[in-house]
């Protein structure tokens, strides 16, 4: 039953017309070769005469997914079990198409893949091509990546395969599995026609997956028909993304899934999904890990040095251009064009958060990545409290949310919460302190807290 039901819920893609490149006559336009391409499906209507023809041949056709691909029952799924064996290198996979809809892929996710919903989503973005990591910010990134999701209960999107940043992400999650028995949900979203590519220059069609990080406890791969190519997989992981920030922690909570970007080293590319994140409706707090290197350390520069409007001054503009021209081979044009996509993330920089290591403020990258998402919802202050309690976080509470005193409503006092939370001792012990607080901050700054009553 289960099976009929993915088989009749997700599809594949397939190119179907075969459209020479013009930069390649040996390939279609969807990246396949010719002579291993699917034959073209017959045509229904033949061309009228010789003339039609001739047209045809002289303007080569544009390629198209929704024209020149069909959608086929997807037959890929399943387990997926790495070279090398053990449970930890087990995976579960799908392929499925581009514009597969959310809502069936999180339903996959809860009832096939038994998922819990998680009680935070952290999406890592960056470079794609490998990098170096400084050893001390590559551990501090790793243990605090892993220590947030363990904590709260989070799952982790990253791009899935075995490049750049996620390899990193892969090497803290494989750090983790060895020294515990517990696996964190990390949930890798690539595009299928990269993992066909590999698989057609590997003599063993065993290794068809190889290039998928095998650290990661789910895959889900994006088809458009294409293949060697990166693309298929940005809308379909941003709809993912989306759709679970709307689903409830749990039924007596108003507050859905809270989604964090966070930002390691990148491309020009990171830059655009920063913006992207930051116009969403709600926005999507956003942490940049400076040191990591070129978009990340282009952005926390850009964060440490613009004001509250996101101006900043001409000689630091000058500088940002001539880094921003340095770093991706740029001219002056391409410079400035991404220069201005970064004055606009600034313009929203009280969403960003910049994780500088060693920074007083900032001991750790979890913390990070929890007061920025405190810091970037518009919830109350029970709202919040309510999360850290999702979250069994009693230290965020703490030092994140009562220290606001002030800001803590008064029509609604922590006796009015009692019920919910008693039943958690520690949590309660930290609601009778914020208490405590607002007596204080009533007595130390009376006007504002009456005004606020108001």
């Amino acid at each position: 039953g289960q099976k009929s039901w993915i088989e009749k819920t997700f599809c594949k893609r397939e190119c179907i017309f075969v459209i020479p490149s013009t930069k390649d006559p040996n390939r279609c336009c969807c990246g396949q070769l010719t002579n291993q391409h699917l034959p073209p499906l017959p045509s229904g209507t033949a061309s009228k005469n010789e003339e039609e023809n001739k047209q045809v041949e002289t303007q080569p056709e544009k390629w198209f997914v929704s024209k020149h691909t069909q959608s086929y029952p997807t037959d890929s799924y399943g387990m997926l079990e790495f070279q090398g064996g053990g449970s930890s290198n087990k995976a579960m996979y799908i392929r499925v198409s581009y514009d597969t809809k959310p809502d069936s892929l999180l339903h996959l996710m809860v009832k096939d893949w038994q998922l819990e919903l998680p009680k935070l989503l952290i999406s890592v973005h960056g470079g794609l091509q490998n990098f170096e990591m400084q050893p001390k910010l590559k551990q501090v990134f790793g243990k605090g990546l892993i220590k947030a999701a363990m904590t709260t209960g989070a799952w982790i999107f990253t791009g899935g395969v075995s490049t750049g940043v996620i390899s990193h992400v892969g090497d803290a999650l494989k750090d983790h599995s060895s020294k515990s028995r517990g696996r964190v949900c990390a949930v890798g979203i690539a595009p299928w026609g990269i993992v066909t590519r590999a698989y057609q220059t590997m003599s063993n069609p065993l290794s068809k997956l190889s290039v998928l990080n095998s650290s990661h406890t789910h895959f889900i791969l994006a088809d458009n028909g294409t293949l060697g190519r990166y693309g298929a997989e940005v809308k379909l992981r941003r709809q993912l993304e989306k759709h679970i920030s709307l689903q409830k922690i749990n039924t007596r909570m108003g507050q859905g899934v809270p989604v964090v970007g966070l930002m390691v080293e990148g491309g020009p590319n990171v830059v655009s999904i920063v913006l992207e994140y930051l116009r969403e409706d709600p926005p999507v707090p956003v942490v940049v890990c400076d040191g990591s290197g070129r978009a990340s350390d282009i952005l926390s520069f850009a964060h440490k040095y613009c004001d509250e409007g996101g101006i900043i001054n001409e000689s630091l503009r000058d500088q940002l251009l001539v880094t921003i021209q340095k770093t991706f081979n740029y001219n002056k044009t391409q410079s400035h064009q991404l220069f201005a996509i970064i004055m606009e993330c600034m313009k929203k920089r009280e969403l960003v958060t910049v994780f500088r290591m060693g920074s007083e403020d900032q001991q750790d990258i979890e913390m990070a990545i929890l007061t920025a998402l405190l810091k970037g919802t518009k919830a109350s202050a029970p709202d919040q409290l309510s999360l850290a309690l999702a979250w069994n976080r009693v230290d965020i509470a703490r030092s994140q949310i009562f220290v606001f005193g002030p800001h803590w409503p008064p029509s609604v006092t922590p006796a009015r919460a009692m019920s919910r939370w008693e039943k958690q001792p520690s949590m309660w012990r930290t609601v009778q302190e914020g208490k405590k607080w607002r007596q204080l901050t009533r007595r130390v700054w009376p006007e504002k807290t009456a005004s606020q009553a108001r």
